[in-house]
């Protein structure tokens, strides 16, 4: 609406005008209503005002403006997206993901139906894969740092899932039972340095189970034996494959644990068993992370479920945590008291296209008029409303090509994708050097070929940290052992940071230490040092550990003058160094340079 003009043969009028003197001498005034001024400047919205650190959710629908928002910014740092079937809220929620994590956003997602397995797998993330078949589980037991009553408590809820419903008797059976497992595995209630031990694994729950029935009376034995038969199918049944020490190492700033081949009757114990897990672990920093909980409907229908939800929900920002939950049904979110939660403590929220037969609820629980009640109904796949705080705002979710090609879950575009990827033909010349050459590169000093042939030759994309804090895209040689590829690279990175000063450096990977370095002294004297890189799993056996410290301690050929435990993780220094001279991975650069700088001048 607004008509610029030029001012033919009043050049010198003109030239006048826009002196610093505040003269108009032009003279040609215009009315301007507020709103076509506003279009004069493409990045002011009428409802929002745009985060400079902030992540695009998407374009405005009225006028094309985009709404970009930093979700650490609000009150809570939580979101809700909401709709039917097709409506794209995986879309919204994997496009979320990804450019949080453009961020460093730390994220874990809970996949039930394997909807994020490509797009952690294509980002370097962890994928783990909880099954029957699988070696990654969680006991049921493990206190994961949690207080030894807190999880007594906990224990509690989540034998309501297994067993069904419980009588006041048998909630004392148990609770004397698992106290009775902890203590003799040496774990006491008022002496934390003992919650580090190996925690019971549900046999241990069965047995003293079995060992309570031989002294109980003739009635007790009837409570026994009903616990028995409901516990038997986790230790010696069909579900026994739970009955095992925790088996997880998480590394990665992208975590997926996908159940999807879990077998639906157990689902609800391992999602319980996860979303503790994640609680834990999220509360170890205050960096920002975000939790993402897909097919939450499923969750909302178990009360232990909700409950859990309830209290993460409710402390999550303290830890610098936002919880992002998606789901289809409106009722279940509506109608349940953590569903209410969910929609009180979400600062931000996004509803795609809804069912007629749920917009009533949604209008009056939401506050929307006609007009977004008719545009929720009416909405294309990807469009809806977001709302931010006190602003409602018609958003239309827009992917790039590239995303849209890594998150369609149209099997039409995935055939597409497939077949582009056969039709690629011969690899480009010059890319042999690049076969074997290094153990890593960063990926922002390759070209799409060279990244292309470098993944067809074994190497996977992960985003780590080096000898700094800071993390960034690599491509790493796939270990051929067991060992996970974070373990990998840091062995690696190390070694090359040795081999700036000596090139007697060997990696011996799981039959000695992972490197062994010599130095030579200026009286030709040489000396063998050690180093162990350790991400933390071994912590969960510590049995392994002490034989390692053990066998670097009395090693005879070659004899280590010194050796050290290099750690990942800052927050597991402290339980390293109960055991030997431990350093971070920032600190171990300094102790080489020293190390060499010492030897040279002796």
């Amino acid at each position: 609406m607004i008509i610029p003009k030029m001012p033919f043969l009043r050049m010198a009028d003109g030239i006048k005008s826009i002196y610093p003197i505040q003269e108009d001498k032009l003279n040609m005034n215009r009315n301007i209503p507020s709103d076509a001024l506003a279009a004069c400047f493409p990045f002011t919205t009428a409802y929002l005002n745009l985060d400079s650190d902030g992540i695009l959710f998407g374009l405005n629908k009225t006028n094309n403006i985009p709404i970009i928002l930093d979700p650490f910014k609000f009150a809570n740092y939580n979101g809700l997206i909401l709709g039917t079937s097709g409506g794209g809220k995986s879309v919204t929620a994997k496009l979320f993901i990804l450019r949080n994590l453009l961020r460093g956003v730390k994220t874990i997602i809970i996949d039930p139906q394997g909807e994020y397995a490509e797009l952690t797998q294509r980002h370097g993330g962890q994928l783990i894969e909880i099954n029957r078949e699988s070696d990654t589980i969680i006991n049921p037991f493990d206190l994961m740092g949690a207080d030894l009553g807190e999880k007594t408590i906990l224990l509690m809820d989540l034998f309501k899932i297994m067993c069904g419903e419980l009588t006041e008797v048998q909630k004392n059976i148990l609770d004397k039972a698992v106290h009775k497992i902890y203590q003799q595995k040496g774990i006491i209630h008022n002496n934390p340095e003992t919650w580090l031990k190996e925690p019971p694994i549900m046999e241990d729950l069965y047995n003293e189970i079995l060992h309570e029935k031989k002294t109980a009376t003739r009635q007790e034995r009837m409570t026994y034996e009903a616990l028995e038969n409901r516990l038997r199918i986790y230790v010696h049944g069909s579900f026994s494959f739970i009955n095992k020490q925790t088996n997880l190492d998480l590394t990665n700033d992208l975590i997926c644990f996908n159940i999807t081949n879990m077998p639906g009757q157990i689902k609800p114990v391992m999602m319980y068993l996860i979303m503790d897990f994640v609680h834990k672990k999220m509360q170890k920093d205050r960096e920002r992370k975000t939790l993402v909980i897909d097919e939450a409907w499923s969750l909302l229908r178990f009360a232990e479920h909700s409950k859990s939800i309830y209290e993460l929900i409710k402390t999550a920002r303290k830890f610098g945590l936002g919880i992002t939950i998606i789901t289809q049904e409106v009722e279940d979110l509506i109608s349940s008291a953590a569903g209410k939660t969910i929609l009180a403590n979400t600062s931000w929220k996004f509803l795609s296209r809804q069912e007629p037969a749920a917009i009533a609820e949604l209008a009056e629980k939401f506050h929307l008029n006609n007009e977004e009640q008719n545009y929720l109904l009416t909405a294309m796949p990807g469009e809806g409303l977001l709302f931010a705080m006190n602003d409602h705002i018609p958003l239309k979710v827009v992917p790039s090509p590239q995303e849209y090609e890594l998150i369609t879950t149209n099997p039409d575009e995935i055939r597409k994708r497939e077949e582009k990827l056969k039709d690629l033909g011969e690899k480009p010349e010059g890319l042999e050097a690049y076969k074997a050459d290094k153990a890593y590169y960063k990926l922002k000093e390759l070209n799409p070929d060279q990244t292309e042939f470098l993944k067809q030759n074994g190497f996977v994309e992960a985003r780590l940290c080096g000898l700094e804090n800071s993390s960034q895209w690599f491509l790493v040689k796939k270990p051929i052992s067991s060992e996970s590829v974070e373990h990998y690279f840091m062995v690696q990175v190390i070694a090359d940071e040795i081999r700036k000063h000596t090139e007697s450096v060997a990696t011996y990977s799981s039959f000695g230490p992972d490197i062994a370095f010599q130095t030579e002294k200026p009286n030709g004297e040489l000396e063998w040092y050690a180093i162990e890189v350790e991400t933390g799993t071994q912590m969960k056996v510590p049995a392994d550990l002490e034989l390692k410290t053990y066998k670097n301690n009395n090693s005879e050929k070659p004899k280590y003058k010194e050796w050290w435990f290099v750690v990942t993780d800052k927050d597991k220094k402290k339980n390293y160094e109960k055991l030997h001279e431990t350093f971070t991975r920032t600190e171990i650069k300094t102790l080489l340079n020293q190390l060499f700088r010492g030897n040279n001048h002796e």
